[in-house]
């Protein structure tokens, strides 16, 4: 009895262990791609607050900015391997910022005829399209075709090498992947070597690692965390990147292939930023969500008011 109980026993363990390998073996994997349609418009509303706090031996100071905006995307076309031509827009804009005990300076486009001073190039960028982003159908950044020429030096300079840091969509892996699995994208930043003496520019690397996290209801959970391609241990480069090293989350709507919402933080210190005994604390929230056209959320309103009565 007890032998025949223990080879039953065995049979159940064994049984047990091969069902959890083949339900791990299970994993679906997973296509993340952008299924733009010609003539299809994207909007998106986006807020955004970062804090700069500086502390030295005699005293502290802060900086406070925040930023909501309205803005949208255009797909011009479509290609034949599901790439696009992108038109972004930025609607309207809404910011504010402080700096220590100062007045708070504002601009609203929506009210606001003549920008402040230091908004004005803000402002002749709002309601109009710069430039058309020609990507793949993972979101990698081809190619990109000025529209205006008052553009900043830097946006036309990246523009001209594709640099994909101006890239707005996020970019996924070619290939299907699995929960759990990780990718990463490579892009560069320029600092000022001013520790030199001079007003020289360097490029530094840095790099983006995602993992996919979950899938539930055809909506895809990405993590991801930016850092330094290489360790850096000067303050004086460090406070300039200090806002650059995000790490946050993504949704991603699978069955419509659409970016759903995008959410990053940062909360760095670098000490010694300006010099012995100071520290440059910097945090900061952005949030970007899809906005649907009222007639779908009405819809979904009356359909869901239909199945409680």
């Amino acid at each position: 009895m007890t032998n025949k109980f223990l080879r039953l026993a065995a049979t159940l363990i064994t049984s047990i262990i091969f069902v959890s390998y083949a339900v791990a073996g299970d994993e679906p994997a997973h296509q993340l791609v952008y299924k733009f349609k010609s003539g299809q418009f994207l909007h998106y509303e986006l807020s955004d607050r970062a804090e700069l706090t500086t502390q030295t031996a005699e005293n502290q100071s802060r900086a406070v900015q925040q930023t909501h905006c309205m803005k949208s995307f255009r797909v011009v076309s479509t290609d034949e391997n599901g790439g696009a031509t992108i038109e972004p827009v930025v609607e309207h804009v809404r910011m504010a910022s402080q700096t220590g005990d100062k007045a708070i300076v504002g601009y609203d486009s929506t009210k606001n005829e003549v920008a402040p001073k230091g908004f004005e190039n803000l402002a002749s960028t709002i309601g109009r399209p710069l430039a058309r982003f020609h990507v793949a159908a993972n979101g990698r950044l081809l190619k990109v075709t000025l529209l205006v020429d008052d553009v900043p030096k830097n946006f036309s300079e990246a523009a001209e090498k594709t640099d994909p840091a101006i890239n707005f969509l996020v970019v996924f892996p070619e290939q299907a992947i699995k929960v759990g699995d990780k990718w990463s994208e490579k892009f560069e930043t320029k600092v000022s070597a001013a520790s030199v003496g001079s007003q020289l520019q360097r490029e530094l690397g840095l790099i983006r690692v995602f993992e996919l996290i979950k899938v539930e209801d055809e909506v895809a959970t990405i993590r991801f965390r930016t850092s330094l391609r290489t360790p850096i241990n000067d303050p004086e480069i460090l406070r300039q990147t200090v806002q650059q090293t995000p790490s946050g989350t993504i949704e991603f709507d699978l069955k419509n292939g659409r970016l759903l919402s995008r959410s990053l933080k940062i909360d760095e210190k670098v000490i010694g930023a300006f010099g012995a005994q100071t520290l440059l604390n910097a945090q900061g929230e952005m949030i970007e969500k899809l906005i649907l056209p009222k007639t779908t959320a009405k819809a979904a309103t009356e359909s869901t008011d239909a199945q409680k009565n």
